[in-house]
C-alpha cells in the first residue's frame, strides 16, 4: 500500500496495477478502503482517493464503485465526498475542509491538525462513467413552459438510468448542455425578457420597448463550443435559446423539439470527436436517447 500512496500519476498506477494480478490486488484495496472510508484528515483523505483510483483500475468486485471526489464550494470552503455513478453522496463520506496554515483540516471541535506535508486536497482523475448528458436551465422561464419543466427531473433520471456510459468510450465524459428559456410574462416586468434567434424575428414594439415590455436578446438557437477539459474530463458545452413560442407548443412537440436538438448536438459532438481520433461511440449513445425520450412521459 506504501507503493501506491506514493506514486503520483496515473501512468505510474497503471504501470503498478499492470504487473499484479487484480483478483489478488483487490481484497487488499477493499481492505484499506473500507478502513478509511471514516478518513480523519488530509492524508488518509489523499489515500482514499488513490485507492478509488487504483480500484477503478483494478475493478471493484461486489463492491459499488465510488469515486472520491474534492471541489470547492462558491465562498471558497473545499468539501469531499464519495458517489457513485448516479451522483449519489456514499452515506457518512461528506465532509467540509478550512485552510490550516499551508494545508487542511476538517471543520469540527475535534480534528487532527497535523498536515502531514500535504498542501492539496486530492480529487479522483479516472472518474467513473456517468450520464453522458447533463443539463442545467435557467431560473426564469414563461408560465406556459410549468409542465415541461415539471418533467425535466424526469429526464434527469432517465440520462442517469437509461444510458450505457461505460459502452461508448472512457475518451470524453459528457456533453453539458444548458437551457435558457424566454420569460416575456414574468411576475416582475424589470427582469422579463426574451430571446430570438435573429433580428428580424424581433416585433417592432419590442425594439422600442416600455417599462412594462420585456427586453429582448439575439441569441443563436444553439451555441456548441470547442471541446474543452475540466476535472479531467473531456466535455462538450452546448448552450441552447428557446424563443417564447416553444412554450405555447404541447409537451409532446415540446419533448420532440428537444430530442432533435440532442440529436444534433451528438451529430455535432461525432464530427469534433472524429477531427481529434477519439474514440466514442455516438452512434449508440443516439439510440440510448431515442430510447429513453420513448419512455420519457
Amino acid at each position: 500500500m506504501k507503493e501506491i500512496y506514493q506514486l503520483e500519476t496515473l501512468e505510474e498506477l497503471e504501470g503498478f496495477v499492470a504487473q499484479q494480478t487484480a483478483e489478488a490486488l483487490r481484497p487488499v484495496l477493499l481492505e484499506a478502503y473500507a478502513r478509511l472510508l471514516q478518513y480523519k484528515n488530509i492524508e488518509e483523505w489523499n489515500h482514499l482517493v488513490r485507492l478509488c483510483e487504483t480500484l477503478a483500475l483494478t475493478g471493484w468486485g461486489d463492491e459499488e464503485p465510488q469515486e472520491a471526489l474534492a471541489s470547492k464550494w462558491i465562498n471558497g470552503t473545499f468539501y469531499t465526498v464519495l458517489q457513485n455513478k448516479r451522483f449519489e453522496a456514499k452515506e457518512g463520506t461528506s465532509q467540509s475542509w478550512r485552510k490550516q496554515k499551508d494545508s487542511y483540516v476538517l471543520d469540527g471541535k475535534e480534528v487532527d491538525l497535523t498536515p502531514y506535508g500535504a498542501t492539496t486536497l486530492a480529487s479522483q482523475r479516472n472518474k467513473l462513467p456517468k450520464a453522458p448528458i447533463r443539463y442545467s436551465r435557467s431560473g426564469n422561464y414563461q408560465k406556459s413552459l410549468q409542465p415541461f419543466i415539471d418533467q425535466l427531473d424526469t429526464l434527469k433520471t432517465l440520462l442517469i438510468q437509461e444510458t450505457q456510459p461505460e459502452r461508448y468510450g472512457h475518451a470524453f465524459s459528457y456533453i453539458g448542455l444548458n437551457l435558457f428559456f424566454s420569460n416575456h410574462d414574468d411576475q416582475h416586468h424589470t427582469v422579463r425578457n426574451e430571446y430570438y434567434h435573429a433580428e428580424e424575428d424581433v416585433p417592432e414594439e419590442l425594439k422600442n420597448a416600455s417599462d412594462h415590455l420585456p427586453l429582448y436578446s439575439i441569441r443563436p438557437r444553439l451555441k456548441i463550443s470547442n471541446l474543452s477539459t475540466k476535472e479531467n474530463e473531456l466535455r462538450l458545452l452546448v448552450t441552447r435559446h428557446f424563443t417564447k413560442e416553444f412554450g405555447f407548443k404541447t409537451i409532446e412537440e415540446q419533448k420532440q423539439i428537444l430530442l432533435e436538438d440532442i440529436l444534433e448536438i451528438i451529430d455535432q459532438l461525432a464530427i469534433k470527436l472524429q477531427k481529434k481520433k477519439i474514440t466514442y461511440d455516438t452512434e449508440l449513445l443516439k439510440v440510448d436517447i431515442e430510447r429513453l425520450f420513448a419512455l420519457w412521459k
